[in-house]
């Protein structure tokens, strides 16, 4: 195969691929030895035809569209490679006008959108605005607070639920426009966390104030798009009896503490090394603003004539993703629209602008990629496999077969990592002092307990 570039309209790319007969006879062949055991030939046992007794009966040209498709798809990402463009759209093929058949060479004459242009004028120097990551005494005491609210222990008390505490509640459902008891609507002493949302939208909140042993009846609406198509979009009212209500009781922040919930054996010592943790995580988060702020600045700057089906794809990439993280909930993307009352078309106009946001920002950190000349190296690519097969739970060999040609993705998005150091590196920073809040915050807990560790 030999690949001619032949010229670039804006995005448009027109190029040829020159297909020998060699190549061409060899696809033949091998649609042939694909498909002969299906074929059956007055004469020969089913598969025992030779392909010339085939040809005969049905045509010189039976296998030729096959074998075309084999061909073009066995050798367009090589004659990619050999010019120096990347599609963004599936290609335009045409061979009309030349005489198709075995001993014959051929030419593919393809068109495909490319990648835009992209016009920067920097990416060095650019300046950007953090906020100041120093780690205070109460980022530290807000971690503790975390391990100690991790560590919590329920305890009976006497009086009223109030948020954030559990109870122990027995309860049935049944849907007010019949009355009729629903499947999964009944529990017995069942340990409900008052605040969790665990439970239907309003659920919870209607426990607030209840009493041990009292009963109370709790009426809700079920969303469109619940996962029980029963009581889906429906009323339901809950007859409830308190059995118990229980608090969360702190152990307190000491030693004991310390020595639990690490390998230290004292406070003090534990507050060195949750300081130093915290630090570690704020420095990578500087280093993420950082790389977002810059982005953001040169975003505005570069100038991209950004094809529409770039979006369009990543319109649908956006939205698999989001279909993907409400099926862990157990809903699907269509019951979720019907829950909104919107359509798909205006879903899609909703998440546009992330897309070509997304977009632009990708087209800008490749472009830098480019003129430093950063590649990736087969152990960079090795490496990258290696961390997806854990998390798809196969093995290297098996994951590069699953990524197939995407592995070009791949090695984009290593490049794109080290243009984003350089330009990272090369910010002009200004570091703002930030007031940090007073008293004690239970998501700032959970935020540093996690960067504790």
């Amino acid at each position: 195969m030999k690949a001619e570039f032949l010229s670039r309209d804006i995005n448009m790319v027109s190029m040829d691929m020159e297909i020998t007969a060699e190549e061409f006879e060899d696809a033949i062949n091998a649609v042939y030895l694909r498909n002969k055991k299906d074929i059956t030939v007055q004469g020969f046992r089913r598969g025992k035809a030779p392909r010339k007794i085939i040809e005969n009966v049905y045509g010189k040209g039976i296998f030729y569209e096959d074998a075309l498709n084999d061909v073009f798809n066995k050798f367009y990402a090589q004659a990619l490679d050999d010019i120096g463009y990347e599609p963004v759209d599936h290609p335009e093929i045409d061979i009309e006008d030349q005489e198709i058949e075995s001993g014959k060479g051929f030419t593919f004459h393809v068109k495909f959108l490319t990648e835009p242009e992209v016009h920067l004028e920097r990416y060095k120097g650019v300046e950007v605005e953090i906020p100041d990551v120093e780690v205070t005494e109460r980022d530290i005491e807000n971690a503790l607070h975390g391990f100690a609210m991790r560590n919590a222990r329920l305890v009976h008390v006497d009086r009223e639920a109030r948020h954030n505490d559990t109870v122990v509640l027995d309860y049935k459902g049944f849907l007010i426009e019949d009355g009729t008891q629903f499947d999964g609507g009944t529990a017995e002493n069942y340990k409900l966390k008052i605040g969790s949302n665990s439970f239907v939208a309003g659920f919870e909140d209607q426990l607030i104030g209840a009493e041990p042993g009292e009963e109370r009846i709790v009426e809700v609406k079920f969303p469109e798009g619940y996962q029980s198509k029963e009581v889906a979009g429906k009323d339901a009212r809950f007859e409830c009896k308190i059995n118990e209500v229980l608090e969360e009781e702190l152990p307190e922040i000491d030693d004991d503490l310390a020595r639990e919930c690490s390998e230290f054996d004292t406070l003090e010592e534990w507050k060195v090394e949750i300081r130093e943790n915290i630090s570690k995580s704020r420095e990578k988060q500087k280093l993420d603003h950082i790389k977002n702020e810059a982005v953001k600045v040169l975003y505005d700057e570069a100038i991209i004539d950004i094809p529409e089906v770039m979006i369009d794809h990543e319109v649908d990439t956006l939205l698999q993703r989001f279909d993907q993280q409400l099926s862990y909930s157990g809903m699907s993307l269509d019951e979720y629209l019907s829950a909104t009352q919107d359509d798909m078309d205006t879903f899609r106009d909703q998440v546009r602008d992330d897309a070509e946001r997304k977009v632009k920002s990708n087209l800008i950190v490749q472009e830098v990629a480019k003129r430093e000349g950063f590649t990736a190296t087969e152990e960079e690519v090795e490496a990258e496999l290696e961390k997806m097969s854990h998390e798809y739970g196969v093995s290297a060999e098996e994951m590069r077969d699953m990524v197939g040609p995407d592995i070009r993705i791949i090695r984009k998005e290593i490049a794109s990592r080290k243009a984003l150091d350089v330009i990272a590196e090369n910010a002009v920073v200004t570091v703002t002092p930030i007031m940090p809040e007073d008293g004690f915050s239970e998501e700032s807990a959970g935020t540093e307990t996690e960067a504790a560790e």
